[in-house]
């Protein structure tokens, strides 16, 4: 049986949410391991866009088969995934900018405010990406912020090891929500 968590909604009402991020490190241990041993050795730092659109491919599967088929065994939509950080630990926010690159801002008073910010996963992210992939955070969509709302719709890093992942897995229907 797997943990049940709670969660307020954007009305303020608490629900249900199963945690299940021991699926999530299985799809990311798995995930990483046939890029590293399979694909990196063979590409190197030289891996071209056909294996990258393969190897994407694959993870979709993957995310299907481990984490979003439930109970029932059918899914027809990508689950939403919400990212728990442990209460007060930092989290990064994506800074917008017009020249391409990525920036990841951590405030020295921004930290995760328990059940107040909601974070939903997108992927996983390593700051660089080289031939070795580690997915050493998750990063995630800021859909509220109640005490910084400029942060809302941006994106927003957690460290894997620092965090749960849960969703609601509606036992009477067997569906998933969506984001």
């Amino acid at each position: 049986m797997r943990a049940r968590w709670h969660c307020r909604e954007d009305q303020g009402q608490v629900k249900d949410m199963r945690d299940v991020t021991d699926l999530m490190n299985r799809y990311r241990e798995c995930s990483r391991n046939i890029w590293n041993t399979y694909l990196a050795t063979e590409m190197g730092e030289f891996a071209d866009d056909a294996v990258e659109r393969i190897y994407e491919q694959i993870r979709n599967l993957l995310f299907e088969a481990i984490v979003s088929v439930p109970p029932s065994g059918t899914a027809t939509t990508r689950p939403t995934l919400i990212v728990a950080p442990m209460a007060s630990l930092p989290i990064l926010i994506r800074r917008p900018s017009r020249d391409g690159n990525n920036y990841w801002d951590q405030e020295p008073d921004l930290r995760f405010e328990d059940g107040l910010v909601q974070l939903t996963f997108i992927d996983y992210y390593d700051f660089f990406e080289g031939p070795i992939r580690d997915f050493r955070f998750y990063r995630c969509r800021v859909r509220s912020f109640p005490t910084r709302p400029q942060y809302e719709g941006r994106e927003a890093l957690v460290d894997v090891v620092h965090a749960k992942v849960l969703y609601d897995w509606p036992p009477d229907t067997g569906s998933l929500t969506t984001v």
